[in-house]
């Protein structure tokens, strides 16, 4: 029993228990041996009656003959369908000889059920497995979660920074590659066949140009640990195709490419935004982004997370407003005075999803009061966000927009108008305004308006207000307490359907930006504010970790119900009735927003504190 225990704690989600709590789990563990080729779950319609952990060996769990997953040691397999009372979907056999332990329904069911092990049951739903009910066709595994070591399919092709294009050209033709690395000694540069195609032919450059004139350097680098879900994600930041690949002593292996990662690169983000950078008018960039619903539901597809369809929608819908942008000054002319255009809510904190309208603002270098300059900026304001509009990205519906005057300023102006919130949140709708400081990105533009604005919050000596404002903020809006039937419950009563944003994603959300600005980080993404808050100790390590993992849940979640309503051809909202979730899907949302609400306490209780 000693050994199942001490086996059991070095896993998840065995991790968390107390002595008392993982002795009694291992007390109840059967072992059983699978010799190789044997089935330990031989119907995909049975529901399962145990949970078993691999103790030693490999099961696979197959679907239709097609294989979902492969386990190893300290992996464990069959508890969704205990917990949820449904088939399981799947037949698990070994591959090898091998040994498991089978834990019972009365024993593993208190082990997954406490807000502790959302962060387990969450990842484990999401791997492969839909939140709603109706969904038993799981797509085969995608790159999005293998190592990106595994996903090089070639050798890469380097050579010296004096070699010629036309050189390079016929060694990439040789080697069936799209791009070479350039060595440079302590750093690597690199040339694709578009920037030969761009910055040599269209260009008129000889074919005996020098690598060095036409490369990329330094390179944008990816480790071969890190997963094509976080490839995706670096390509999308960094505007790139391709990522040269090292090894753990910073040794190159080979080079991935977005075709790599994307099984249909017609869907792909990538090139969407290359088309739109490629557009002559706004028409055609609207032509395009209309595309966007079917890269969304391809890339839902393809089983990437929440967080990296929310980057690829902001990431097509900024090349969209660049490239309007552009298009605006040919023909309004050249702006007055440098400028800078923020998006901000989700779309600055790179968390929309297929429903977020778009907040945005403009930060200006110049006089505040001059009535031309601020006659150009609203027609300016109002030509784009109505492009935006027609290309499919919606203006918010409350206002937030860089064609009023509220969120439309100088630098200076904001910076003053910054500190007056601080130290008045509650004037001049202090605590609404507050986002474009704190979850602003800069589209396009030079100025240093972005990093001016959050410094103006984030370093501010007189925060103290304002931060308790936004700690109650963060606490009044309160989640469900769980479901009854066709119910969702709350505090204050029952309601018909749950929405998602509302009681699942704000109160997250709020707590993230209090717990953030209180570690002296303003413009960033919930979960790095999370992660900076666990940091620097305004949230407990395990409160911040149990925050993100409620959030990654309910983004899940989100983006699920939305895909599947661009599915049928609806509009997406937020809305989704409680019977069209798993019974899984009810348990792990109810232990996250108890999770939730029992953060939103104690942060309560601190308030309380401060008041006396």
């Amino acid at each position: 029993m000693h050994d199942i225990a001490d086996f059991l704690r070095r896993y998840p989600p065995f991790d968390t228990l107390d002595d008392e709590a993982l002795t009694a789990v291992a007390a109840s563990a059967e072992i059983e041996f699978h010799a190789a080729g044997t089935a330990i779950l031989d119907s995909a319609e049975a529901t399962a009656e145990f949970a078993y952990v691999v103790r030693r060996g490999a099961v696979e769990l197959v679907i239709d003959g097609r294989l979902l997953d492969l386990l190893g040691e300290g992996e464990m397999f069959g508890f969704a369908s205990l917990l949820g009372h449904e088939p399981l979907g799947f037949v698990a056999r070994t591959s090898e000889d091998t040994l498991v332990y089978r834990i019972p329904a009365e024993a593993i069911r208190p082990v997954l059920e406490r807000p502790a092990a959302v962060r387990y049951v969450a990842r484990s739903m999401n791997k492969g497995v839909r939140l709603l009910a109706g969904h038993e066709e799981l797509p085969a595994p995608s790159p999005a979660g293998r190592r990106v070591r595994e996903l090089i399919r070639a050798a890469p092709l380097i050579c010296p920074p004096d070699a010629t294009v036309q050189e390079a050209a016929r060694r990439m033709i040789d080697a069936g590659v799209t791009c070479t690395v350039v060595d440079l000694g302590d750093k690597l540069g690199i040339v694709t066949d578009r920037d030969i195609r761009t910055q040599v032919v269209a260009a008129g450059a000889g074919p005996d140009t020098p690598l060095s004139e036409v490369m990329s350097a330094p390179a944008w680098t990816i480790a071969g640990d890190r997963t094509g879900t976080d490839a995706l994600l670096e390509m999308l930041d960094h505007g790139v195709r391709h990522l040269p690949v090292l090894d753990p002593g910073r040794r190159l292996i080979g080079v991935l490419d977005d075709v790599d990662l994307m099984a249909s690169e017609r869907r792909a983000p990538f090139r969407l935004r290359a088309q739109i950078a490629r557009s002559q008018d706004a028409e055609t960039v609207a032509r395009t982004a209309a595309e966007l619903p079917d890269t969304v539901i391809a890339l839902h597809e393809a089983e990437l997370p929440a967080a990296a369809i929310s980057r690829a929608i902001a990431s097509v819908h900024d090349s969209a407003t660049r490239r309007l942008i552009d298009l605006a000054h040919e023909d309004l002319g050249p702006p007055p005075v440098p400028y800078t255009w923020l998006a901000t809510g989700s779309y600055g904190r790179f968390e929309p999803f297929p429903s977020s309208d778009v907040d945005s603002a403009l930060a200006w270098d110049g006089p505040d009061e001059d009535k031309e300059l601020r006659g150009w900026m609203r027609t300016f304001a109002e030509r784009v966000i109505g492009d935006l509009a027609a290309a499919g990205f919606e203006a918010d519906r409350k206002g937030a927009v860089a064609s009023s005057p509220l969120f439309a300023r100088s630098i200076e102006a904001w910076e003053g108008a910054a500190r007056s919130w601080v130290e008045h949140p509650d004037r001049d709708r202090g605590l609404m305004l507050l986002s474009v400081a704190v979850e602003s990105d800069p589209v396009w533009g030079t100025t240093t308006a972005a990093e001016r604005l959050a410094a103006a919050f984030a370093r501010s000596p007189n925060r103290g207000l304002l931060l308790r404002r936004l700690a109650a903020a963060a606490v009044a809006e309160r989640p469900p307490t769980g479901f009854r039937r066709h119910r969702v419950l709350f505090w204050t009563g029952e309601r018909k359907v749950l929405d998602i944003k509302r009681a699942g994603l704000l109160p997250i959300e709020g707590l993230a930006r209090w717990a953030g600005l209180s570690a002296g980080v303003a413009a960033a993404s919930t979960r790095a504010r999370l992660e900076a808050s666990g940091a620097a100790g305004t949230l407990s390590s395990a409160d911040a970790a149990t925050l993100r993992d409620a959030f990654e849940l309910v983004c899940e979640l989100r983006m699920e119900h939305q895909v599947e309503q661009l599915r049928a051809g609806k509009a997406p909202d937020n809305l989704i009735e409680p019977e069209s979730l798993r019974p899984l899907t009810r348990t792990a949302l109810k232990d996250a927003f108890r999770a939730v609400a029992r953060v939103q306490r104690g942060i309560a209780t601190q308030l309380e504190f401060a008041v006396r």
